[in-house]
């Protein structure tokens, strides 16, 4: 038996068909692999695809009730923080300088103009205890109710403040009645109260809602301010609501199970098991009812989930807790509706598949007639081109056979062609070469006798130019020389001028602060004399000149410390205070100033502002000024005084905002507004006082703490101004 080499085997396997290597069985081949790729691609997608559809099936059910029960969540804290603001307004009626009609003819206005920016409020109240009903008003009970005309609720006419009504009720029957919410819910307990759904039969014969606050003076009850809802409004776009032609939203009580809101038969929107046509009618919770059912969604968020109605019908629910209520938004759509747009879904998925199977079965006879047959044609072109006509092709090694012949002759006729290439572009390299070597020498030697030429000018230029600017550098140096003496003339006159200004001032300051104090240490006891001797006809104008001695010594109190700024003589006394009670006893010091003008002051800081390292007389002498000043350009208004704290760049602020409603700067004069002895009103008759020291002296005391003082100010819109001190003042930068 004869012995087979290695070698031998090896070739004998490599002496297959050549067409089973050919482009066309390889490009078959993938294709097929490809196919069946796609196919398990397309399995796995619709099945990701089924799993996606049930997630997404009942999404917009859940983000519709979502979101229509954060918009009444909101509503019903528009309502809580309308109360707050008629809360803080109640304060006019304590106003000792109006009259009681003014004041509540003030109230009034403010009570309408609060109403006009909410639709859905109808009326703004205020109802007092029958003992504060005679003190304010000598009545035996007081119902005051702003509220808007109902028959305008469709015109453009029904929230302006011109066409609201008011009216006043003497009768107690609303403190004596436990069946008035609005009152009794609120005297019973502490904060905001909302009340249940009720009828106003008393009052307007209105559904309505009522968001009420009790008041208290010295922990005492003394009267109850609020805001109604109308109902109508309120579950207008709850009901109106619609989505396909089966969904929809309602609202119920989960406590009760009460439905709240009515569904409307004569439309597309209805629910064949909740039929309720009327408000307050219907409860989920009856025996009719699958009262376990109803309770869970009620009492529980819910994602989905369905119920089968009397008919039969298969609907789908989604349930939102409101966090301000006890109520439950609802919204429902038929289970069959929903899966309408899954099987619209499938059907593209289907039809896609096949149309991507078709796509392939039509790329294999373009493959086939754009590639395989034209490659097959250039073969035969190639192997003539060789010198080989009418070989057979014989596949030898392993690979694909038509790529394989085709390379090499391919390769053959580069070889040729890049012989004759090289021959021929070495020739045209060395002429080339030859020619570039004239031209460079040519165009060399001319740019030589160019820079020579060139050379020659720009010496002469430079040497003339040099001469020139000699001269004008000594007639620089004489003119600065003398530019130099003038200045320091000029600086000497100006700092001895300065100085003498400075001491003149802290020496009249000094010197005029002793008999003014004289003067009012003998005024007041020339009033206790006049007392005394029953001679009161010269107490008010010893008042008068006892108040005019006080404003004279204020005023030069500043002068001398417009005088120790200047002089750089102004040194801080560090020390560490708690900010809250300090804020208090400014408050306590303004107010006589602020009880002049009819203004309110209101102070809006946290109790834990903790405390500060400064100069505590200058941060009260600052705070009173910036207080002093909005007084004075405010009447019969509310003034702010906003304090908190904020860290900047690792630094720890306290930031002090005074917010007026007064007369308002323009651009102009805010940008002389911190220029000492100037007044914002200039005129010969002006109607404000003031030495125009105040915001100087706060503005410069800020700077030498570390601070600063800015102003925001609108003509006509008040002023804010705003004082940032350090909470630590360093008292060596802060002198220096």
């Amino acid at each position: 038996m004869s012995r087979i080499s290695p070698k031998a085997i090896f070739n004998k396997i490599l002496q297959i068909d050549y067409k089973t290597l050919s482009i066309k069985a390889i490009l078959l081949t993938f294709l097929g692999m490809i196919t069946s790729i796609l196919l398990f691609t397309i399995t796995l997608f619709f099945h990701q695809h089924t799993l996606l559809q049930n997630e997404l099936l009942y999404s917009e059910l859940r983000q519709t009730v979502e979101q229509n029960a954060q918009q009444l969540d909101q509503e019903i804290e528009v309502a809580k923080q309308s109360v707050r603001r008629l809360e803080g307004y109640v304060s006019i009626l304590d106003n000792p300088q109006g009259t009681n009609e003014d004041n509540l003819n003030f109230l009034k206005q403010i009570m309408m103009e609060n109403l006009q920016f909410e639709n859905n409020h109808y009326s703004n109240y205020l109802a007092l205890e029958p003992s504060k009903a005679r003190q304010y008003f000598n009545r035996r009970g007081y119902l005051l109710v702003v509220h808007k005309d109902s028959a305008l609720r469709d015109t453009v006419r029904y929230n302006k403040p011109q066409y609201m009504r008011s009216r006043v009720w003497e009768e107690t029957n609303y403190a004596n009645d436990p069946r008035k919410f609005w009152y009794y819910l609120s005297k019973q307990n502490q904060g905001i109260q909302v009340t249940p759904i009720y009828i106003d039969s008393d009052y307007s014969e209105l559904a309505m809602l009522s968001v009420s606050e009790a008041l208290y003076e010295h922990r005492a009850f003394k009267g109850v301010v609020g805001v109604s809802i109308l109902v109508d409004t309120f579950f207008e776009d709850i009901e109106d609501k619609k989505f396909g032609d089966t969904g929809g939203l309602f609202l119920a009580d989960y406590q009760s199970g009460i439905l709240l809101t009515r569904i409307a038969p004569p439309s597309n929107l209805r629910l064949d098991f909740l039929n309720a046509t009327d408000r307050n009618a219907f409860t989920l919770y009856s025996s009719e009812m699958e009262t376990g059912y109803w309770k869970t969604v009620l009492n529980q968020d819910i994602n989905y989930k369905e119920v089968k109605s009397k008919t039969g019908e298969n609907y789908t629910v989604s349930s939102k807790k409101l966090q301000s209520l006890p109520w439950t938004l609802i919204s429902y759509q038929k289970t069959s509706e929903l899966k309408q747009s899954r099987e619209f879904s499938l059907f593209s998925v289907i039809f896609l598949t096949s149309a991507l199977i078709c796509l392939f079965g039509i790329m294999v006879l373009v493959f086939q007639q754009m590639l395989i047959l034209p490659l097959r044609q250039l073969l035969q072109t190639a192997i003539q081109l060789t010198g080989h006509p009418g070989e057979k092709p014989v596949f030898s090694q392993v690979g694909v056979f038509e790529l394989r012949k085709l390379a090499e002759a391919f390769i053959k006729i580069a070889s040729q062609l890049a012989k004759v290439n090289m021959e021929k572009n070495e020739c045209i390299k060395r002429l080339q070469n030859t020619r570039n070597v004239q031209t460079d020498q040519t165009k060399l030697l001319e740019q030589r006798n160019t820079d020579i030429t060139r050379l020659g000018t720009e010496v002469q230029n430079s040497r003339s130019e040099s001469q020139k600017a000699r001269l004008q550098i000594q007639k620089a140096r004489v003119e600065i020389q003398k530019y130099k003496l003038e200045s320091q003339r000029s600086k000497v006159q100006a700092e001895a001028a300065n100085q003498a200004k400075t001491q003149f001032l802290a020496n009249m300051s000094h010197e005029l602060r002793t008999p003014m104090n004289a003067i009012i240490g003998y005024t007041e006891m020339l009033q206790e004399d006049a007392r005394e001797r029953g001679q009161d006809d010269f107490i008010p104008d010893l008042q008068k000149i006892h108040g005019a001695s006080y404003h004279l010594l204020d005023l030069i109190n500043n002068l001398f410390d417009m005088s120790r700024l200047e002089s750089a003589k102004m040194d801080l006394y560090i020390e560490t205070f708690d900010i809250t009670p300090m804020i208090q006893d400014v408050a306590t010091t303004i107010t006589p100033l602020l009880e002049k003008q009819a203004n309110i002051l209101k102070i809006k800081c946290d109790s834990a502002l903790g405390t500060m390292s400064a100069d505590l007389t200058k941060v009260r002498q600052n705070l009173l000024n910036l207080l002093s000043n909005a007084n004075k350009f405010s009447q019969q208004s509310t003034i702010i005084l906003t304090v908190y704290r904020e860290s900047i760049d690792s630094i720890d602020w306290v930031i002090f905002r005074v917010t007026d409603q007064g007369i308002g700067m323009t651009a102009e004069q805010i940008q002389r507004l911190f220029q000492a002895f100037t007044q914002i009103d200039s005129s010969p008759t002006r109607r404000y006082g003031g030495s125009g020291l105040g915001l100087a002296i706060t503005k410069q005391f800020s700077q030498i703490m570390g601070g600063d003082v800015i102003v925001e100010s609108q003509i006509g819109q008040g002023s804010t101004f705003i004082m940032r001190l350090p909470a630590q003042v360093n008292p060596i930068e802060s002198t220096s």
